[in-house]
């Protein structure tokens, strides 16, 4: 079980709630002076630590130190005089997410990474992100949480208990309008001051609320919300209507090439939790499939097996062998190949593929499971 699902909160954690005045703040003019002002918002920055520590002891941190350096940068790029304060962490879970914490932390799921087309829509979810800490919304717009079903997916994503006070600390599920549209604002200005192509701001939402919608995905969270991305692509058009063209950041083959090995892990985790369609959506979207190695052509095949309807079951197989002849010494693909070809009863074949499978890979973990399957298919060959 992976680490994003294995976090554990003491209970003595996270007491109270924290109230919080309605009036309006001053926003932080640098890393110098990004500072807690009063006894409520110390209190809002505690529960915000506490959570922290529980990413830390939950290992849910992506380990990738270059990818992770890499987006750091992009936000440095964005937030210059509050370089060192605020800190990108990515993070394993596949959801469609990202969220500031008040202190100066922002977590990125790979799930959202992985879905991003170029540097310029990355930097257009981080200026948000970073907005929501320079103007002190996590302070302002702390309340309780009422959505129990939302507090719960959230939970069991991390396999947290967490207060809603801390939960409504957060950018997680969005903030008020007021304060989402602020956001939207200033992180558009920051895109601009970087020299971001600004165009690609009202994209990124475009194509994130494509896949809700073709999904009907219904979790909770701020980027996986019709409503709320709506809002994103009314705001960012109007925005980036007004805005003088040019800018940079808009190469999708750069950055194709940097978040490779995220998308690929991303689509694995994807498939751990059987989520088959979303996986399917990106994979047989033929210019994100070509941004990825030639072996990826194997979780095309895993979606299509996972996913079971009508005929998948040819086009997974299909997929294994277009997997195979591009890159012939990865191993699952073998296997998967090696199932799909004992459940349609070709069973010398099989056997076959899980020989090719077990030479490849000596040391796997599934090399019991695997020698069943292969006894199997031997047997009920020499049956026939």
């Amino acid at each position: 079980m992976s680490g994003w699902r294995r976090v554990v909160l003491p209970a003595a954690a996270l007491l109270a709630g924290v109230a919080v005045a309605a009036t309006r703040v001053a926003p932080f003019t640098s890393g110098s002076a990004a500072a807690p002002a009063s006894e409520a918002e110390r209190r809002v920055w505690s529960q915000a630590e506490e959570l922290n520590g529980v990413m830390v002891r939950g290992n849910v941190a992506y380990p990738d130190p270059q990818l992770a350096a890499y987006v750091q940068g992009v936000m440095d790029r964005l937030f210059p005089e509050f370089k060192g304060v605020i800190r990108v962490t990515l993070l394993k879970s596949p959801q469609l997410n990202a969220f500031a914490v008040p202190d100066g932390r922002i977590y990125v799921n790979i799930g959202l990474l992985a879905r991003f087309q170029n540097e310029a829509q990355l930097a257009t979810v981080l200026a948000h992100e970073g907005t929501h800490f320079t103007h002190r919304h996590g302070y302002l717009g702390q309340q309780s949480l009422k959505d129990s079903a939302a507090l719960a997916t959230f939970g069991g994503m991390l396999g947290v208990p967490i207060l809603p006070q801390l939960i409504a600390a957060t950018s997680m599920f969005g903030f008020s309008r007021e304060l989402e549209t602020e956001a939207d604002q200033v992180g558009f200005q920051r895109l601009v001051q970087a020299g971001y192509d600004v165009r690609e701001a009202p994209r990124v939402f475009e194509h994130l609320l494509r896949e809700v919608k073709s999904e009907n995905i219904q979790e909770p969270y701020f980027f996986a919300t019709h409503p709320k991305l709506k809002e994103r692509i009314d705001n960012m058009a109007r925005l980036s209507s007004q805005a003088v063209g040019g800018g940079d950041g808009n190469d999708r083959s750069a950055y194709a090439r940097t978040v490779r090995q995220a998308r690929l892990d991303n689509l694995e985790n994807m498939l751990s939790m059987g989520r088959a369609k979303q996986a399917l959506l990106m994979l047989e979207d033929t210019e994100h499939a070509a941004e990825l190695p030639p072996h990826a052509a194997y979780y095309l095949g895993e979606a299509y097996r996972l996913r079971g309807e009508p005929g998948d079951l040819d086009k997974a197989e299909a997929a294994y062998r277009k997997a195979i002849e591009a890159a012939a010494d990865f191993a699952p693909s073998y296997r998967s190949l090696g199932l799909v070809l004992l459940k349609t009863k070709r069973h010398p074949e099989a056997a076959a593929s899980f020989e090719r499978y077990l030479a490849l890979a000596p040391e796997a973990k599934d090399r019991k499971y695997v020698e069943n399957y292969l006894r199997a298919a031997k047997q009920q060959g020499e049956a026939r």
